[in-house]
């Protein structure tokens, strides 16, 4: 803002929404009333605001919908191709290994060729291939080579139909041990138990994580577009040029915008616990809190980028890039962590949804554990002062 800006008469501007110098003092001239008048303020804004309402609550309904179905890291029934290239008596019974299993949906030929293309179309999975011979060869004690056969650009359903497939397989021979008796050597009974989430579904990790991007999107994007707005607006000059300091006026936005995505969080979760089924075993106390901390990292970004665009469309896109994004595929929320390299493991210390995702699984699915939580919230806290102090030093560089 410009000297001229500065030298206005420290009275209030008019239409600011802000009370007299008397009033603004309160009774013992206590500064909090003006936090307050100024949180009122930004309520009115947003009531009046239909983008913001929708990015704040109808968002975050749209993203739950489309994470809790269009996003799902199961595999259904692996529809698979089995060649029978000599149909003998073992071929027959590894056959009826695959067909039994609730893992395959089976169809079967004498000729790799007859599959190729469907695999190629995608209206198959995998293709099985039981070579010739494969009798004589088990008779023989040989190695039995059984080749399976993936679509290579669909990665997670290549495993998924691999794993299957050594199951079936593992499966069949050890019901064929177990019929020749203990001279074909010991069985060994594998009895898996998972842990917090014993149906495996990912929806019940989708879900919470979901909750890192809604309320990225609310602290980071509606912040980011709103406060541009009164940049382009002139109100935001106009606000800073009355004896409100800096701290309050980021203050009260933030205060406001946290109990805006406070609301839209609660809401989320009874969308997840009643709607979806997922399990919430933690307190809603401990969500709250980890709630709390995270977005006062969302909200100083938000606030930072808009004092850094002070336009609507870069904001957008700032937030998107610097918000949205590394939220998204930083966190861990479907990407696994320890699989990335290790400088980019480094740079995703930085992203503040890093801890809350991990944080907000726990707390879903397992329930309270406050040595987790403490040490997820104290690197959020970092991250949010961090922010909070660049957009006070910013936002007075701009007045000055």
């Amino acid at each position: 803002m410009g000297a001229s800006a500065v030298n206005t008469p420290r009275g209030d501007s008019p239409g600011s929404g802000l009370p007299g110098p008397a009033a603004r003092k309160g009774e013992g001239g206590r500064p909090p009333s003006v936090v307050f008048s100024l949180i009122r303020k930004e309520a009115l804004q947003i009531a009046r605001d239909p983008s913001a309402i929708a990015i704040a609550f109808a968002l975050p309904l749209i993203l739950l919908f489309i994470f809790g179905y269009g996003i799902s890291l199961d595999s259904g029934r692996i529809k698979a191709g089995i060649v029978l290239e000599s149909p003998d008596e073992a071929s027959r019974s590894l056959l009826a290994s695959f067909s039994g299993s609730r893992f395959f949906d089976v169809r079967t030929g004498t000729d790799l060729r007859l599959f190729e293309a469907d695999l190629m179309r995608r209206r198959l999975s995998a293709i099985v291939v039981i070579p010739a011979g494969f009798t004589r060869d088990l008779a023989g004690g040989k190695a039995m080579p059984i080749q399976v056969i993936t679509d290579g650009t669909e990665s997670n359903a290549a495993h998924f139909a691999l794993a299957y497939s050594l199951g079936a397989v593992e499966g069949w021979a050890l019901r064929e041990a177990a019929l020749q008796g203990a001279a074909a050597g010991p069985l060994i009974d594998v009895v898996p138990r998972f842990r917090y989430n014993p149906e495996l579904s990912s929806r019940n990790f989708i879900i919470p994580g979901s909750l890192s991007i809604v309320m990225t999107l609310i602290g980071v994007l509606l912040t980011a577009l709103v406060v541009a707005r009164e940049w382009e607006r002139g109100t935001m000059e106009s606000l800073l040029s009355t004896p409100v300091t800096v701290n309050q006026v980021i203050l009260a936005k933030m205060a406001t915008y946290y109990i805006l995505a406070i609301v839209s969080v609660l809401i989320c979760l009874a969308v997840a616990a009643f709607w979806y089924k997922v399990p919430f075993r933690g307190s809603v106390a401990a969500l709250l809190a980890m709630s709390t901390v995270f977005l006062a990292s969302a909200l100083g970004q938000g606030l930072l980028i808009s004092a850094l665009a002070r336009d609507q469309y870069l904001a957008s896109q700032a937030a998107l890039v610097s918000g949205f994004l590394p939220s998204f595929f930083l966190s861990g929320f479907v990407f696994e962590l320890a699989s990335m390299p290790e400088p980019i493991q480094a740079v995703s210390r930085l992203v503040a949804a890093r801890y809350f995702v991990g944080s907000l699984q726990t707390v879903f699915l397992v329930g309270d554990v406050w040595p987790l939580f403490l040490k997820s919230m104290g690197a959020m806290a970092v991250i949010g002062l961090a922010f909070f102090l660049l957009t006070s030093r910013k936002l007075v560089k701009r007045v000055a």
